[in-house]
């Protein structure tokens, strides 16, 4: 007998007297009944967490509000309108009571800024006396080393122009840089001073014309906007940077 038989019998003698006890089968049924339970508790954890984290936009629906008026906020569903608080009005605005409530209530009386010929809207300075606007123009960015102001940028005004012009002068040379505004303006042709035939390039992605001065020096001239044509001038030394110049120029 080999030993696979012989724990076999061993086994049936072991278990020869041996019957299954009358409460086996409810014992069974019994632990069914609570591995379903603990399934369907599970499942219901489960679902109530999938419905709490589903009504939190809607939440935030309810809060939201239309952006016509941030004052109020309507349901999606069709419901009762609900109330925002007023929010406070932000740092450094000003707004009159009267005027609360009033069709344009949000536009200020104060008037309003415009550039002056430095191009910042923050400083509206005028000409004085001889078209002459103290310091030196926001729309310039760039200034070689080793000038000096000649003086203060000078306005005059034309026909159909206004021109700002702004000289500089020191040891390295001398820089010359003219705005021009005016609805005249077609092209940088109508900026150039010399009768020769100009060299063509760009600045800042527009068309620019280059050409000598009259007498010595350099100048490229383009418009940077509609109505709007600048001129820059160079001799001596200056002339080498006279693109760098331009391209720190943005009226």
């Amino acid at each position: 007998m080999d030993l696979e038989s012989e724990l076999r019998q061993a086994m049936a003698e072991q278990v020869a007297g041996t019957t299954a006890p009358a409460s086996l089968v409810a014992d069974v049924k019994r632990r069914h009944r609570r591995r379903k339970a603990r399934i369907h508790a599970a499942a219901g954890a489960a679902a109530a967490t999938v419905a709490a984290l589903a009504l939190v936009p809607t939440y935030q629906s309810f809060r939201a509000a239309p952006a016509g008026n941030p004052g109020t906020a309507r349901p999606a569903d069709g419901g009762p309108t609900l109330e925002q608080p007023e929010r406070p009005p932000a740092p450094g605005s000003s707004a009159s009571p009267s005027a609360k409530g009033e069709p344009g209530a949000g536009a200020s009386s104060r008037p309003e800024a415009h550039p002056s010929a430095s191009g910042s809207a923050d400083d509206p300075r005028e000409p004085g006396p001889g078209g002459v606007v103290d310091g030196l123009p926001g729309w310039i960015t760039y200034i070689p080393d080793g000038l000096t102001a000649a003086g203060p940028c000078t306005v005059t005004d034309g026909a159909e122009r206004e021109t700002t012009t702004c000289k500089w002068r020191g040891s390295a040379g001398w820089l010359e840089i003219a705005m021009v505004k005016g609805s005249g303006l077609t092209g940088p042709r109508d900026l150039m001073k010399s009768p020769g035939l100009p060299g063509r390039t760009s600045v800042r992605g527009a068309p620019a014309l280059t050409a000598d001065r009259p007498g010595s020096g350099r100048q490229i001239s383009w418009l940077a906007g509609p109505g709007v044509g600048v001129t820059v001038s160079a001799g001596g030394s200056v002339e080498t940077r006279l693109m760098r110049v331009a391209e720190g120029v943005r009226p």
